[in-house]
């Protein structure tokens, strides 16, 4: 049975689509490639940094030499109308402005349970591949048959793939960004990866916390960290106990993590806005 409902939407026009899906990448596998972004909404139809969604839907079909067409109002508007029309509580939407039709948008809508407590408090496993976005930059829909591939690679309990390319240099999650803590100080990459909007959301309060080094981490050093975390616009800051074959600290989630994620979720309380 699906569980995703999916919008196209065209000028003062939103129309569902007649597609079966179970996830949000089945959805967009089978509806059509583009540049996108995912928003997800908190109670009241509240989201956070809508205009940074809009902004990299954007310049992503920039940096890809295609034609955007959209305004945020109008966008705004369309994701809206189909919250309401979906009758999910809380929802998951990827927003797909499709290659070749840049007036268009395909809205696919996840009814959305915030992850359970036990996922912060045990940590999570995640695997570790060499690879990378082609335009690392920019959200091209593309990439999700990739990341599919990766994640069907992995052994059961692995939460997120990490990448990292030639040189050993980790640049970031296939869904997330990734950071680990070194020398008491949070490293997580400075280019050469997707800046994700909770990304955004933890550099402005991580300096509350501890140190922040712009620099990307090495595989061989991941031995060395006592903590790692991922971030997602979805699931806000996630501890990492294990990379790879790599047991990171203790196994643990530690104080910086908890730290952060109480950081990162009170800035987000604070900027929650109508949408």
């Amino acid at each position: 049975m699906s569980k995703v409902i999916v919008f196209r939407a065209q000028g003062s026009t939103l129309e569902k689509l007649p597609v079966e899906a179970k996830t949000l990448d089945e959805a967009t596998l089978r509806t059509h490639h583009g540049v996108y972004t995912v928003i997800r909404t908190y109670p009241g139809v509240k989201v956070v940094r809508m205009a940074q969604h809009f902004q990299r839907l954007g310049e992503s079909a920039r940096l890809l030499g295609e034609p955007f067409h959209l305004e945020e109002d109008w966008t705004r508007t369309m994701l809206r109308r189909a919250v309401e029309a979906s009758g999910f509580e809380l929802v998951r939407a990827r927003l797909t402005v499709p290659f070749g039709a840049p007036d268009e948008l395909i809205l696919a809508l996840e009814s959305f349970t915030p992850p359970a407590p036990e996922l912060y408090e045990r940590g999570v496993r995640v695997g570790l591949v060499e690879g990378r976005r082609e335009s690392p930059l920019a959200k091209d829909s593309h990439f999700i048959e990739w990341r599919e591939t990766m994640m069907a690679d992995q052994p059961p309990g692995i939460f997120e793939v990490i990448m990292y390319d030639r040189d050993g240099l980790i640049s970031e999650g296939v869904g997330s960004n990734f950071y680990a803590v070194i020398d008491g100080k949070v490293r997580t990459a400075r280019d050469g990866m997707l800046e994700g909007i909770a990304r955004s959301i933890l550099l402005d309060v991580v300096a509350l916390v501890a140190p922040i080094e712009l620099r990307r981490i090495q595989v061989d050093e991941l031995p060395t960290a006592s903590e790692a975390m991922l971030t997602s616009a979805s699931r806000s800051v996630i501890p990492v106990i294990q990379v790879g074959e790599v047991v990171i600290g203790d196994g643990k989630p530690g104080p910086i993590a908890s730290a952060l994620k109480a950081r990162y979720d009170h800035r987000l309380e604070r900027e929650l806005e109508p949408l």
